[in-house]
C-alpha cells in the first residue's frame, strides 16, 4: 500500500533562535533611537521590538530576523518543526498497527519522564509546532520497518486518499441526529463522539463514514422500536447507546412479568418493586435492583412450572421465548427426519431451484461470487454437510457455479438461499445427514 503527504517546505515557518552573540549585537550595534523610532524604521509591531530590546524573545521567524539584522539567517539546527508532517505520519502508523494508541506514542516519546497526563494537542493540530526529535522518531519507525522515506510520502499521499473517501458531509448526517434526538433523546453528540457544537460553528465539516452507516442502522432499529410500541424495546435500544447501570435493570424488561404474576397469583407488583407502580408507569422511574428482578422471574418460573395448565399464549415473552424454541426445534428435527425418509427430493429442488434459469441470468445480476470453500460458511452449514448437499445435487451446482482452477457460485445465489422459506430444514437434513455419516469421504463430484 502507498501513503504520506509530501512534506510540506518549512522555510517559512523556520525559527530562529537568538544566541547571546545575537542579542549583544542587537543592543550594541542595531538597536538605535526609542523603540518607537526603530519600530518606525524597520517596520516592526512595537510589541516585538519592545520585548526582544528586554530580552523576552529566545526566537525570531525568518522573515523578523531579515528585517532586524539586515541579513539571511544562520542556518541552525531546528528545535521544532511544523507539525503537519508529525500528526500524519502518527495516523498512518496507528492505521497500520491496530491495538496501539495515541497514548501509547506518547509515553515511547517521553519515556523516562513523569507522565500524569497524556498531551494530546500534538495530535489533533492544537499546537503548530513539534519537537523535531518527535518527526524523527516517528519517521524512524518507518525506516526500521525498511521502508524509504519517498516511500513514506507516497503511502500517505494514498493514505489520505482513501481516507477522504470515507468521510460523510456532517449535513448528510444531521436529518439522521434530529431524528434520534427528537424519538429517542439521543444528544447528537452522543452518536458523532464529538461535540455537535464544532460541526455547527463549521470547525468540523465531515464524519467518519462508519459514524454515519452506525447512526443510519440505529437510525433503522429505532423506526422499528417506535413501531412495536414496546417500550422495553425502546429503552432497551437507549440503554445500549448510553451504557447500562451495574446492578439495576430496565423495570421494562419485567412489566410483563409483573402483569402476569398479578393475573394468576395476585401477587402485588408492589411487593416485587418495594415500592408503587406508579412512578415507573410514569417513566419517572426506569431500573430496578437486579436482585429483585431475579425474584420476579423465579416466581414466573415455579408458576409455569405449577400451572401446566397454562396456554402458551398467556406466558410473558421471556419465558414463552425458550419454550416456543424447544417445540420449533422438535418439529424441525421431525421434518428433517421426513425429508431424509422421502424417497423423492421434490422439496429440497425446489428450495434450491436459483430464481433465475442460469448461469447467463446470474452473470447479470450478480455482485460477486464465493468460492465453494466459502460458501459453507456463508450458508451456515458444516464442511460436512454442504459437501453432502453438493454431492447431491450436483448437476444443479454445476449449472449455477462457475470453474476458474476451483468452484465458485454466485453471491446472489447464496444471498436467495439465505433468505428462502424452508430453507433451514434442508440445511438441517444434511447437518443430521453430516452427523451419521462423518466416517465418510462424501466430497463435491467438481
Amino acid at each position: 500500500m502507498h501513503m504520506i503527504h509530501a512534506r510540506n517546505p518549512h522555510s517559512n515557518k523556520i525559527r530562529i533562535n537568538l544566541t547571546e552573540k545575537m542579542l549583544k549585537n542587537f543592543l550594541e550595534n542595531i538597536m538605535r533611537g526609542t523603540v518607537s523610532e526603530f519600530c518606525a524604521a524597520k517596520g516592526l509591531s512595537y510589541t516585538l521590538a519592545y520585548n526582544l530590546a528586554h530580552g523576552r524573545i529566545r526566537s525570531l521567524s525568518a522573515e523578523d530576523y531579515r528585517l532586524i539584522f539586515g541579513e539571511e539567517p544562520p542556518i541552525q539546527e531546528q528545535e521544532r518543526v511544523d507539525s503537519a508532517y508529525f500528526r500524519r505520519m502518527v495516523e498512518l502508523w496507528l492505521f497500520l498497527n491496530k491495538g496501539i494508541t495515541k497514548s501509547d506514542l506518547y509515553r515511547e516519546f517521553y519515556s523516562g519522564r513523569k507522565i500524569k497526563k497524556v498531551d494530546y494537542r500534538i495530535f489533533v493540530g492544537a499546537v503548530r509546532t513539534v519537537e523535531i526529535r518527535l518527526e524523527r522518531m516517528m519517521e524512524q519507525k518507518f525506516l526500521d520497518q525498511g521502508v524509504e522515506r519517498t516511500e513514506i510520502e507516497s503511502w500517505l499521499e494514498e493514505f489520505y486518499e482513501i481516507k477522504d473517501e470515507r468521510k460523510v458531509p456532517y449535513e448528510e448526517i444531521k436529518p439522521v441526529l434530529e431524528y434520534l434526538k427528537e424519538k429517542l433523546g439521543v444528544h447528537p453528540s452522543r452518536i458523532l463522539n464529538q461535540a455537535v457544537a464544532r460541526y455547527k460553528s463549521g470547525e468540523l465539516i465531515n464524519v467518519r463514514k462508519e459514524i454515519y452507516d452506525d447512526a443510519l442502522k440505529l437510525k433503522e432499529r429505532a423506526v422499528r422500536a417506535l413501531t412495536s410500541g414496546s417500550r422495553f424495546e425502546i429503552e432497551s435500544l437507549k440503554e445500549e447507546i448510553y451504557g447500562d447501570r451495574e446492578g439495576l435493570t430496565l423495570y421494562s424488561e419485567v412489566e410483563e412479568e409483573l402483569a402476569f404474576l398479578k393475573k394468576f397469583v395476585g401477587k402485588s407488583p408492589k411487593r416485587y418493586l418495594g415500592r408503587s407502580l406508579s412512578p415507573y408507569g410514569k417513566s419517572k422511574l426506569k431500573r430496578i435492583a437486579s436482585w429483585r428482578v431475579d425474584k420476579i422471574r423465579n416466581d414466573c418460573e415455579v408458576l409455569i412450572r405449577k400451572r401446566p395448565d397454562l396456554s402458551l399464549r398467556s406466558l410473558p415473552k421471556s419465558h414463552l421465548k425458550p419454550r416456543v424454541a424447544r417445540l420449533t426445534s422438535a418439529l424441525r428435527a421431525y421434518l428433517s427426519r421426513k425429508l431424509i425418509e422421502a424417497e423423492d427430493q421434490t422439496f429440497e429442488k425446489a428450495i434450491l431451484a436459483p430464481s433465475h434459469l442460469g448461469r447467463k441470468e446470474y452473470e447479470i445480476v450478480k455482485k460477486g461470487i464465493t468460492s465453494m470453500n466459502e460458501a459453507a460458511d456463508t450458508l451456515g452449514f458444516s464442511k460436512g454437510a454442504f459437501d453432502l448437499l453438493v454431492a447431491n445435487n450436483a448437476e444443479l451446482f454445476r449449472r449455477i457455479g462457475s470453474y476458474d482452477q476451483k468452484w465458485y457460485l454466485p453471491d446472489f445465489y447464496l444471498k436467495e438461499l439465505r433468505e428462502k422459506e424452508g430453507f433451514d430444514l434442508v440445511r438441517a437434513k444434511y447437518e443430521f445427514l453430516a452427523k451419521e455419516n462423518r466416517e465418510h469421504d462424501h466430497s463435491p463430484a467438481f
